[in-house]
């Protein structure tokens, strides 16, 4: 099977990047032929390799009335347009291409629903969150663009049953092709480093997010202070960067945590790991999450987890059981929360082990794989028959 995952951005890191990542990986275990398309800025096809290492190719998707120009891009559109389709057209022909899975998607990725008009191939849409929901909940109204693609679309995944729900909401119609597929993990990335012997040994809380409002980082910062402030040697890492991180950094010295806090920015995946295996608890206060990939990483790093119940959490952590649930913009309930685990070694080994139990069972990317091919054979074999 020939596969084309197609991504708006060549990054090395990030929550929709490791699941294409992962997915691309496990088809290539199965024998299948995998490559990834990246919108990119150039309007002549560009082939290469991409930052995850497989084979890509870059390609301008002009779309009009596109930002920061937009009489510009309106004016070149019906220019381009025809051009940019004749290279996708020529390519997905000339490498066969069977599938063509789209993860988080832009308006500029309509030209994939117009060729499917003219070649035989399956378009998959895998929606991961903010792509088609603002706040937790559906937009009150969605592009033009958006709709052709849903429509044209032989599959549409969403992370979670949470989110799928979510999305019939406002598309009904799209009830018998939608399906959810829960994100999953490389366990070997998530292995213990190894750690300096002479290193003390910190005692801090990790939280590894944007710095966003839909994170709800500011709820985070007001739940720590009284944990905090009883124990001066613990502190809070944030992992993560965002548009809020002034703020947010005001807020801390105005709670008097500052010196406590540490806004780390953007980190590695390698030093994502070393943190995890680092901190005592991993804690996700989001106000809304279509699943929450970094749950799933602490939990391969026999982490326990602290997280809000909202969108698919909870089809991930079971209430004291492989983590703890606390209700969403509730400062108090969160530090309650964080604190009956950091206050209890043997529930922290607890957590710790069931979380990685169920993670094995059920979020490992073999499974996310798995559950992706299967989908993807049925389609090619339903052509077929």
């Amino acid at each position: 099977m020939n596969t084309l995952l197609v991504l708006p951005w060549d990054q090395a890191r990030g929550g929709v990047v490791s699941v294409g990542e992962n997915l691309a990986r496990y088809l290539q275990t199965q024998g299948h032929n995998v490559l990834f398309l990246h919108a990119g800025p150039s309007i002549v096809l560009k082939t290469g390799t991409n930052k995850l290492g497989f084979p890509a190719v870059q390609l301008r998707l002009s779309f009009p009335f596109a930002l920061p120009r937009r009489v510009i891009s309106a004016v070149a559109f019906p220019f381009l347009f025809p051009f940019v389709l004749g290279q996708l057209l020529w390519f997905l022909r000339r490498h066969r291409i069977q599938i063509v899975n789209l993860h988080y998607v832009i308006d500029n990725f309509f030209y994939f629903a117009i060729c499917k008009l003219f070649l035989p191939i399956h378009l998959v849409t895998s929606i991961h969150g903010a792509d088609a929901f603002y706040k937790g909940k559906p937009r009150q109204s969605y592009s033009r663009a958006f709709r052709f693609l849903l429509r044209f679309s032989d599959l549409v995944v969403l992370p979670s049953d949470a989110y799928r729900t979510k999305l019939l909401e406002a598309f009904p119609n799209v009830f018998r092709k939608t399906i959810f597929i829960h994100n999953g993990i490389n366990p070997a990335q998530f292995r213990p480093q190894e750690r300096r012997l002479n290193d003390a040994r910190e005692r801090y809380m990790l939280c590894v997010a944007e710095l966003r409002e839909y994170k709800s980082i500011d709820v985070l910062l007001h739940a720590a202070k009284p944990l905090l402030m009883a124990e001066a040697a613990l502190s809070l890492k944030l992992a993560g960067d965002g548009p809020l991180r002034q703020e947010l950094e005001s807020l801390a010295s105005s709670l008097g945590i500052r010196s406590q806090t540490q806004f780390l920015g953007t980190k590695s995946a390698v030093e994502i790991v070393e943190l995890l295996h680092g901190c005592e608890v991993l804690v996700l206060p989001s106000r809304e999450e279509p699943f929450g990939i970094a749950i799933i990483e602490a939990m391969a790093c026999r982490k326990p987890v602290v997280a809000t119940r909202v969108g698919g959490i909870p089809e991930i952590i079971e209430h004291g059981i492989s983590g703890v649930l606390v209700e969403p913009e509730n400062p108090a309930a969160l530090a309650e929360g964080i604190r009956s685990v950091l206050g209890n070694p043997g529930l922290q080994r607890t957590l710790a082990e069931n979380a990685y139990h169920r993670a094995k069972e059920r979020f490992f990317f073999n499974h996310t794989g798995a559950a992706y091919e299967s989908a993807f054979c049925s389609l090619v074999s339903l052509h077929n028959a």
